[in-house]
C-alpha cells in the first residue's frame, strides 16, 4: 500500500493558467440566462445544436450537454437526477434526460436547488434529433409545461456517401422548418446577418483552438484533454461572444511558451500517451484525472472533443445556413458517433499523437456513443498493434460510477502497454 502511494505522488499535473479564465465566461452565460428572464425575456432550451439560430434572434439559449458539463463540474447533479427519477423517470433513461427533468420538476416544485446550476423555465425548446433521446426530452418537457417545440432530424451518417443526401435534408428542414417557425415564435424575420457575424467571429476563434490542437502532437505534450475539454464552450454555446478568440490566443500563447521551455502538462515525465473515447466524464472528471495522473498518463485525443468545427477553415460566414450544415456533415462535426467514421479517426490518430493505447468510456446511460467500442480496440489493435480498455460508468450519474472497476482495468492497460514495450525491445 505504502509503494502505491508512493507511486501515486510520484507525478503532478502543471496546470495551465489561461484555462482559469474559462469560469468566469460560462459563468456570465448562465448567469445571463436566469437575468434575462427575470427582465421578462424569452429564453430557450436546446437539446442538440439548433442554439444559434436562437442567437440569432437575440433570443438567450441554452445548450443540453453544455450545461450538463458545467452542472457536473458544479457537483450540481444528483440532487436534480433524484428529484427525476422520485417521479418516475427510469434510472438507465439518458443521464442528460433525467438532468433535464430534474430541472424542470426543480422548477415547477420549487426545490431546494443550488442556484448557480439552476435554469429558467424555457419559453421554447429547440430539438435536433442526433439521438433518440434528444426527442424524448423535448417531448417530455412539452408534456411537463406546455411550451412549444421546435424540431428536426440530424441523422448521423453511416458511410461516405451519406454525408451530402443528409446534409441537404437537414439544410431544407432548416429553411422550411426551423427559420419559419422560429420567425413565427418571434414576430419578426430572421436575422441572417446576426448569424453571418456570430460564425465569423466563431471561424477566428476555431482556427485559431486549431493551431493549439496542435500542440498535442508534441512529446511530451504541453497540455491533457481535459484542458481542451474545459476549453470547449468558446467554439460551440459560447459562439461570437465577447472574449472567445482572445481565450484561444492566451492559450495558444502559453502552450508555444511551455513548448520553447520544455515545459509537459505532466511532471516528470509523460510515461503513456492515451486517446480517450466518448463523452468527457463531466461528474468524475478530477478523479479520472488524478487516477490517469498516478501511472504518468495523458489523455491526448477523442472523438468527442474533436466533434466541434473542426475544420474551421470551410466557414462561411456569407452563407450562413448552408454552412453550418456543411460543418455538420462534410466537415465531420456529427460523424464520429458512427463506428464506422470513429474507426478511421482513431486510426489516424493513433500514428499522428504517438499514442499508446486507448480508454473507451462507455457511458452506461449514452449507447449512441458506445457503438462498437470493442470492435474498434480489436481492430486498432490488429492495425497498430496498441491495447485498449473499456470503462463502463457514466458521464454524470454516480451510481454508475465504480472506482474499483476503473482502477483495475487501467492497471491492466498499463501493464498491457509496459509488456509490448519490453517485447519490443528484446
Amino acid at each position: 500500500m505504502e509503494e502505491k502511494k508512493s507511486e501515486e505522488r510520484k507525478y503532478k499535473l502543471n496546470r495551465l493558467e489561461t484555462t482559469k479564465a474559462i469560469g468566469p465566461l460560462v459563468d456570465a452565460h448562465w448567469d445571463g440566462l436566469r437575468e434575462a428572464k427575470k427582465q421578462g425575456k424569452k429564453v430557450a432550451w436546446s437539446m442538440g445544436p439548433l442554439f444559434p439560430f436562437a442567437y440569432a434572434m437575440d433570443m438567450p439559449c441554452h445548450f443540453h450537454a453544455g450545461y450538463a458539463s458545467y452542472c457536473g463540474g458544479r457537483k450540481g447533479v444528483p440532487p436534480l437526477l433524484e428529484a427525476a427519477e422520485a417521479d418516475g423517470q427510469i434510472v438507465d433513461t439518458c443521464s442528460y434526460h433525467r438532468l433535464h427533468m430534474g430541472v424542470i420538476l426543480a422548477i415547477e416544485k420549487q426545490l431546494p436547488i443550488k442556484e448557480e446550476v439552476m435554469l429558467p423555465k424555457p419559453d421554447l425548446v429547440l430539438s435536433a434529433r442526433l439521438c433518440t433521446e434528444h426527442s424524448h426530452q423535448s417531448d417530455s418537457i412539452y408534456r411537463h409545461i406546455k411550451v412549444p417545440v421546435i424540431a428536426m432530424d440530424m441523422i448521423p451518417p453511416h458511410k461516405p456517401e451519406d454525408l451530402k443526401i443528409l446534409e441537404n435534408y437537414v439544410k431544407r428542414q432548416c429553411y422550411e422548418i426551423v427559420i419559419p417557425q422560429i420567425e413565427e415564435f418571434c414576430g419578426r424575420k430572421f436575422n441572417y446577418d446576426r448569424l453571418s457575424e456570430m460564425l465569423a467571429t466563431l471561424k477566428e476563434a476555431a482556427l485559431v483552438r486549431n493551431e493549439c490542437w496542435k500542440f498535442f502532437e508534441r512529446i511530451p505534450s504541453p497540455w491533457t484533454l481535459w484542458d481542451w475539454g474545459v476549453s470547449i464552450a468558446p467554439v460551440f454555446y459560447l459562439m461570437g461572444q465577447p472574449g472567445t478568440v482572445e481565450y484561444y490566443e492566451k492559450l495558444k500563447a502559453e502552450l508555444q511558451q511551455r513548448a520553447d521551455q520544455g515545459i509537459s502538462a505532466i511532471s516528470p515525465e509523460e510515461k503513456f500517451r492515451v486517446y480517450w473515447d466518448g463523452w468527457l466524464p463531466w461528474s468524475f472528471l478530477g478523479t479520472i484525472s488524478r487516477k490517469l495522473l498516478s501511472f504518468g498518463a495523458n489523455p491526448i485525443v477523442g472523438k468527442y472533443p474533436w466533434e466541434f468545427f473542426p475544420h474551421p477553415e470551410y466557414i462561411d460566414p456569407e452563407r450562413p445556413v448552408d454552412t453550418l450544415c456543411e460543418q455538420w456533415y462534410t466537415h465531420m462535426m456529427s460523424t464520429r458517433s458512427s463506428p464506422e467514421f470513429g474507426l478511421e479517426f482513431i486510426s489516424e490518430c493513433v500514428d499522428k499523437y504517438s499514442l499508446d493505447g486507448l480508454i473507451m468510456y462507455a457511458a452506461r446511460t449514452c449507447r449512441l456513443w458506445n457503438l462498437g467500442e470493442q470492435d474498434i480496440i480489436d481492430e486498432i489493435e490488429r492495425r497498430h498493434g496498441i491495447p485498449g480498455v473499456v470503462l463502463e460508468a457514466d458521464m454524470l450519474d454516480p451510481k454508475f460510477f465504480s472506482e474499483a472497476q476503473i482502477d483495475m482495468r487501467l492497471q491492466a492497460l498499463f501493464e498491457m502497454i509496459e509488456a509490448r514495450r519490453k517485447m519490443r525491445r528484446r
